[in-house]
């Protein structure tokens, strides 16, 4: 019996994707399916001869559960019913919405998504007015999952996810660094504690898209905002799925032009307590760790190299600055 070397990562056969997978859609005849982009998950664009585009989400073995996925799929189902702009997937002839593929590191799982109409966002021109509008669409969302349920049990966005498990991941690539591992221990310890101090029962938590940074999402003709890549996303705080959004535009030196008119968007569209308000820049912090956190848990598969000095330099900077701004620490 021929047996191969272990391989924790494969990159599949855009030709069996056309022979053995995509026909189980039945979306019609197939013209072309590329490779689009890696990273957390694989992505293939699709093309049918009748000139429709779809994108095949092929989840990586290890980084989400069989009920994660189904429970992403019923969000995305629920959004449909609710005829708000977010991708939709497309189910299988035999009614199923998730595809098994045994690939060389045992069992995958895909989903075809449909093309989101429009462009990609940009804030080039007036973006006081895209954030306004990013604001209103957010508030929107989150309006039409507040009754969203699902039988399916998928990881929740909380303190464990984006303090604790980022810690861990870190910890061993500041093992030479002890004065920035004493820091970044510190920081968290007190960044947990304020949040709990809020208090933390009086934060709103639902469904929250979880990467919701400015963009993943598309401008229709019309101005219509349409969603995707719902991925990163499961119950918690709804002050982190603003907060992200908060973190994206002070990376990009657009804070100031950017945050006020999000926020008004959203408070013009949906209630928003003062506690929520006060828990942002907390949560922009746990944005931070969390964006450590998945560069390094995810580092066997990506690689090392770029995991090093230069980038915790830079990382742990921002850190610092975010704490002296928002939080009236040093560092």
């Amino acid at each position: 019996m021929e047996t191969f070397f272990p391989v924790l990562h494969s990159v599949l056969s855009t030709s069996a994707l056309i022979s053995d997978i995509l026909p189980d859609y039945g979306i019609g005849e197939i013209a072309a399916c590329q490779f689009f982009t890696g990273g957390f998950n694989d992505t293939y664009r699709v093309r049918t001869v009748q000139g429709s585009t779809y994108y095949l989400r092929v989840y990586r073995k290890n980084w989400r559960t069989l009920p994660d996925i189904l429970y992403e799929l019923d969000v995305l189902n629920h959004l449909r019913i609710k005829g708000f702009p977010a991708a939709r997937p497309m189910p299988l002839l035999d009614g199923r919405y998730y595809h098994e593929i045994h690939a060389p590191e045992g069992l995958r799982y895909a989903a075809l998504f449909s093309e989101a109409p429009g462009k990609d966002i940009s804030y080039d021109q007036e973006p006081e007015e895209m954030s306004f509008r990013y604001g209103q669409a957010v508030a929107q969302l989150h309006n039409a999952v507040d009754d969203f349920t699902s039988p399916h049990q998928r990881f929740h966005v909380d303190l464990e996810l984006l303090i604790n498990t980022p810690l861990r991941n870190i910890a061993p690539f500041l093992a030479h660094r002890s004065d920035d591992w004493a820091y970044l221990q510190r920081f968290t310890a007190d960044l947990r504690q304020r949040i709990v101090e809020l208090p933390i029962t009086a934060l709103e938590q639902g469904f929250c898209h979880g990467d919701l940074q400015g963009y993943h999402a598309y401008v229709d003709t019309d101005g219509t905002l349409t969603f995707i890549d719902f991925d990163c996303g499961g119950y918690g705080f709804r002050a982190y799925d603003l907060a992200v959004f908060r973190w994206c535009s002070r990376l990009q030196e657009q804070e100031d032009r950017r945050w006020e008119p999000f926020l008004r968007g959203y408070r013009e569209t949906r209630p928003l307590n003062e506690v929520d308000v006060r828990a942002v820049p907390l949560f922009v912090g746990a944005r931070y760790l969390w964006h450590m956190g998945v560069h390094t848990q995810n580092a066997y598969d990506w690689g090392c190299e770029w995991l090093n000095d230069k980038y915790f330099n830079e990382k742990l900077g921002f850190l610092r600055a975010m704490e002296k701004d928002y939080l009236g620490n040093d560092g």
